[in-house]
């Protein structure tokens, strides 16, 4: 049954802007330099805990430390790389989300924080090739594609975007949507549906039972997809505009 209703809904979440986030897509390399194609896009992948241990073990300890923020924070990679020791507060990391532009305080564990409070100079994670800068994103992308290739996982929409996914999905098993999308700051609700269900989306845990709690949910989101799919069977009419008096509204 769950597998069904993915199937409707996956023309939504393969969809561009309009199906969802696009953050965390990575640029396919030309196959040549200087060749001129259309932009292609691989969208991230949930990924589960066994997962998660098979890429941490892969990684040094200082490899791994930005992905351990992103897993436990939920931030974008983007925003991850770029933090400062002053933004580390008594009450968590405070930062700046480049997205939305919208300032957020990540709560973080005792164990992070130690490790986060003895790092040394400006930068959380300084670049080891520039002086004075932050590493890259794409330095921390190709750090979990190294580690997926020595862990033997398949690499295919596995990225550093894929621990903000797991870290969706286990706040929605704990506290619900609504904690979900005030930690990711998103907008739009239905982005943080298909956040939140991530991990039945790609089939992790297509056979679990459904709780209470996600019932109305489910059931929101396969109507939504059927009444998509009715719509492109039926024909569309035009109907003529009502007259309407004094002028335009």
């Amino acid at each position: 049954m769950t597998f069904y209703i993915f199937g409707l809904l996956k023309p939504r979440l393969k969809g561009g802007k309009k199906g969802g986030e696009t953050e965390g897509a990575a640029r396919a390399p030309s196959a040549a330099v200087g060749a001129r194609k259309p932009r292609q896009f691989m969208r991230s992948k949930y990924i589960d805990s066994g997962e998660v241990k098979t890429i941490r073990a892969e990684l040094s300890d200082e490899a791994w430390l930005p992905l351990w923020v992103a897993l436990e924070t939920g931030l974008r990679v983007g925003d991850v790389v770029k933090l400062r020791r002053e933004n580390l507060k008594a009450d968590g990391l405070h930062y700046k989300a480049q997205k939305t532009r919208k300032n957020g305080v990540a709560r973080i564990s005792d164990r992070l924080r130690k490790a986060l409070a003895v790092r040394r100079g400006k930068w959380f994670f300084p670049s080891p090739y520039k002086a004075g800068k932050h590493i890259t994103r794409q330095c921390v992308w190709a750090r979990v594609k190294r580690a997926c290739e020595r862990g033997q996982l398949p690499p295919e929409g596995i990225s550093p975007h894929s621990m903000r996914k797991a870290f969706a999905v286990e706040l929605y098993r704990e506290k619900g949507v609504r904690a979900v999308q005030e930690a990711l700051q998103h907008a739009n609700c239905a982005t943080t549906e298909i956040y939140s269900f991530a991990d039945w989306s790609t089939g992790e845990n297509a056979e679990l039972p459904l709780k209470r709690k996600d019932l109305q949910l489910v059931v929101k989101l396969v109507l939504e997809a059927l009444g998509d799919v009715s719509a492109e069977k039926r024909p569309s009419k035009k109907r003529a505009p009502a007259k309407r008096e004094g002028g335009e509204d």
